[in-house]
């Protein structure tokens, strides 16, 4: 019997083995498939014996070329910036929002957290007329003299505002996980409500607000039909534009290149703040 529950539990544990190979090698076929694209060109990719790759041979010099390239730079310096302003502005409005729905109790306060927590889910056609519409109004005001197209600090503006249901619920959760003693000792010591949320609450949130930062800027990072709509050179539009924009189409190892580095930033910022995504999703799971 115990030989038995023994080679089940073996017999399991490899299956789910197997099953989670297959499922990362899926995920992660794209991204080997653009590399070796990136490195190899269109033909290389095909080659089925050594000789092959001696004939078209390895360029991984083609990452220097895309870097050079001065629309490249530009596109990158205005996403960092356009990224950057999202998170500072989504961390500013979103951390009193989250800390006053926690801490206090007023008329309407339910009744808004529910019509946050159906924004924060609404999405499908909803979501497509509600850009469209949000385009439209644009228009509208840059037909009365303000600056909205091609400027890049309306994004900013735009991606934090689409943040505030979803990120204002997941911080008040871990608000409310935190003891109110924290603001009660601040309080009595004469802080005031600017400086109990910014210098108290927000160094002790560090895990939550990390999350927060993750979010505006993949917002941000990967967002492409404002963008478009709007006009401003963002990375994905010069990706877009590069693969089948004005300049036509042009090699396919140069749009892989352009992919690869356009996700080098993702990556790196979920293997950095891996940890404290689990530990602010603990926290609002457990005490929320």
């Amino acid at each position: 019997m115990v030989r038995s529950i023994t080679f089940t539990s073996i017999m399991l544990r490899v299956a789910l083995t197997v099953a989670g190979v297959l499922v990362v090698s899926i995920l992660l076929y794209p991204v080997a498939y653009a590399f070796l694209m990136s490195v190899l060109g269109k033909e290389g990719i095909f080659l089925t014996s050594l000789s092959q790759l001696e004939e078209y041979g390895v360029d991984p010099w083609r990452y220097v070329q895309v870097l050079r390239d001065p629309e490249f730079v530009k596109s990158l310096v205005t996403s960092l910036v356009v990224a950057f302003l999202t998170i500072l502005i989504s961390v500013i409005v979103i951390t009193p929002a989250a800390y006053g729905f926690s801490r206090f109790r007023f008329w309407g306060r339910d009744s808004l957290l529910y019509v946050y927590l159906i924004m924060s889910q609404v999405g499908g056609g909803f979501g497509i007329m509600a850009t469209v519409a949000l385009y439209i109004f644009l228009l509208r005001l840059n037909a009365m003299g303000v600056p909205v197209l091609g400027n890049m600090f309306v994004l900013p503006v735009i991606y934090s505002s689409g943040l505030v249901p979803f990120m204002t619920w997941l911080l008040k959760t871990y608000f409310d996980s935190l003891p109110k003693e924290l603001d009660e000792a601040a309080f009595m010591d004469g802080a005031s409500w600017t400086t109990i949320v910014f210098r108290v609450i927000l160094p002790a949130s560090r895990s939550a607000i990390i999350i927060i930062t993750l979010f505006a800027f993949m917002s941000a990072w990967g967002e492409f039909i404002l963008a478009n709509f709007l006009g401003v050179s963002t990375l994905a539009q010069y990706i877009f534009q590069t693969a089948f924009g004005a300049r036509g189409l042009e090699l396919p190892a140069r749009f892989a290149a352009n992919a690869i580095l356009f996700a080098i930033p993702t990556i790196v910022i979920y293997v950095v703040a891996q940890r404290y995504i689990g530990e602010a999703m603990r926290m609002g799971a457990v005490r929320g």
